[in-house]
This record gives structure tokens, C-alpha cells and sequence, in this order.
């Protein structure tokens, strides 16, 4: 941290931007490169740049995790050098669009539009791209139809993540009922029964007095506070899970191919579906108008 105040104070002419993860870097950097290569701005991926252990979250009131770490260090580059233009600091929105994570005004920090950075594929443009051209899908298979189908599961499954990580039981949704998630079933006693299970693993004496029916009872009270623009309540990383569950249920045909049978993974489909996006989707989102903007001029002020 000291040294990277250092260089900022000798060097004011340089720009970083930190984001949460790897893939996050490559995505701003592929998006953002003709303003990058002009004022020679640096992205990284925060734990490739600086060192900040979980024990400095926790003094400092955050989670732990990448997140965290961007909002430490937004902090610590607010006070130690205010005012300053040397870094952008991107970080998720997450569950602040239910009030369950911070959404401070930090000088330098941006966050995205959306809960996650994925959720900036969630469009018709992206999705058709993904399902003409990388999955040769039958013409029966729509973009919009696509996020008709997964999107109550998308919201379904960031509640309950919020529900168990409020829980602090440490309880998770297990791969076993990711991997066989229902579409079609919303239903209350499959939410229950979901909660059941997340908790069946943890000691019956470190469940803190949490139920399965109390977590649900929690889940409706966030389910009210979610509004039209669903993309604001997705887990970025439950996307392309959905996504993969859908193609196998309507047309697992896509993924016959020698070609495209890596594609069912949805790890390496993410990575696919994020190089989709292209350049003109995000033109009006304004994460990517602030980011440029200081990238051309230098400022946060202008």
C-alpha cells in the first residue's frame, strides 16, 4: 500500500484501474482498450497488484473476499492521497440493490451497473450472438425466450445465496442441487426444501438456531424488494449455470459437437458468453461512460 501511494505521489500522471477478479481484468481491458492504450492506463485484477489480508477486512468492517478488498482499498487511497486521479476502483454491486451490501460514495470508486459484471451479457444482442454463432442453436431457441426461462431461477438462487450468507451458518447451495435445478419449479416447498439441504450439512449446534422455514421467511422478505430490472439481482457466476441447464433441457443437441461439447461447462461458457459482448451494448451503461470519461481527462471532476 505505501508503495503504491509512493508511486502515485512521484508519478501523477499514471492510472491504475483495480478491479475484483482476472476475467473482470480482461473483460474492462478488452472494452476499455482504445482509451487504455492512449493514456497507457493499467487494469488489474486487485490481488495481482496489492496485498491486503482478510484480518485488515475485518478491522476495517468488510467482507472478505475481492470485493472487500476493493473497498479497502478505495478507502485507503481516499484518505491517504485525497482528491486523487491516479485510480479507479471497480467493484460489484452485489446485494447493495437489496440493502445487504455497503454502496458507499468513495472517491474513485465506480461500481457496476448491475449485481455482477456478468449480468452485462444479460441481453437479446449478447444472447443471440452466444446461441447463432458460438452454438449454431436451432432458430427455436431465442435470446428472448432464453431469459424468460432462466430469469426467475437467476433470481430465485442470488436470494437464497443472501439468505444463507446472512444466516452465518456458512451454509451454500451444493453443486448436487445446482446442477439439478428446476426451471419451472418456484414453488415454496421446493425453496423450503433447498434451504433443507443447505443446511443439513452444517452440525445441527452451529445452525445458530436458523430453520429451513426461517431462511424462506427471509427470502420473501427480500423477494419484495426486488424490482423490474432484473439484472440487478443475479449471481454473476449462476449465469452461464442456467444458461447450460436450459440448453440441455430444450436442445442438448448444441453441445453434440467435438467442438462445442467444452461449452457445457459452465465455466468455459462464461468465458464465451463475456467475449460476446460487444463494444455497442455497453455505450450507454454508466460504468463504462464514467470509466472513459476519466481515462480522457484525467479527473473525476469533469
Amino acid at each position: 500500500m505505501d508503495e503504491l501511494v509512493t508511486l502515485y505521489e512521484l508519478e501523477p500522471d499514471v492510472r491504475d484501474i483495480f478491479v475484483e477478479g482476472r476475467s473482470d481484468r480482461n473483460f474492462l481491458k478488452n472494452h476499455l482498450n482504445p482509451e487504455s492504450e492512449s493514456t497507457l492506463c493499467n487494469i488489474y485484477a486487485i490481488s495481482d497488484r496489492v496485498y491486503v489480508s482478510d484480518g485488515e477486512l475485518r478491522a476495517a468492517g468488510l467482507l472478505t473476499g475481492e470485493r472487500g478488498r476493493i473497498l479497502w482499498l478505495a478507502q485507503q487511497l481516499s484518505e491517504k492521497l485525497p482528491g486523487h486521479s491516479s485510480a479507479a476502483l471497480v467493484a460489484d454491486k452485489d446485494f447493495a440493490s437489496l440493502g445487504a451490501d455497503a454502496k458507499e460514495e468513495i472517491h474513485g470508486l465506480v461500481y457496476t451497473d448491475y449485481s455482477s459484471m456478468e449480468a452485462y451479457a444479460l441481453n437479446e444482442g449478447t444472447l443471440n450472438k452466444l446461441l447463432r454463432v458460438s452454438l449454431s442453436a436451432p432458430e427455436y431457441i431465442s435470446a428472448s425466450g432464453l431469459i424468460s426461462a432462466v430469469k426467475p431461477a437467476l433470481i430465485s438462487l442470488f436470494l437464497i445465496r443472501l439468505c444463507l450468507r446472512e444466516s452465518g451458518t456458512g451454509a451454500s447451495i451444493s453443486d448436487r442441487v445446482l446442477g439439478k435445478w428446476d426451471l419451472d419449479d418456484q414453488s415454496q416447498a421446493g425453496l423450503v426444501e433447498v434451504f433443507r439441504l443447505a443446511l443439513h450439512v452444517i452440525p445441527a449446534n452451529e445452525r445458530g438456531g436458523q430453520t429451513p422455514e426461517a431462511l424462506h421467511a427471509k427470502y420473501l422478505e427480500y423477494q419484495r424488494l426486488v424490482d423490474s430490472e432484473f439484472r440487478n439481482f443475479i449471481n454473476g457466476h449462476d449465469v452461464s449455470l442456467m444458461i447450460v441447464r436450459y440448453l440441455k433441457l430444450e436442445c442438448s443437441s448444441v453441445f453434440n459437437s467435438v467442438g462445442r461439447r467444452p461449452l457445457q461447462s459452465p465455466e468455459v461458457l462464461e468465458v464465451v458468453l463475456m467475449s460476446c459482448v460487444e463494444n455497442a451494448q455497453l455505450d450507454n451503461e454508466r460504468m463504462f461512460q464514467v470509466l472513459r470519461s476519466w481515462m480522457r481527462s484525467g479527473t473525476w471532476d469533469s
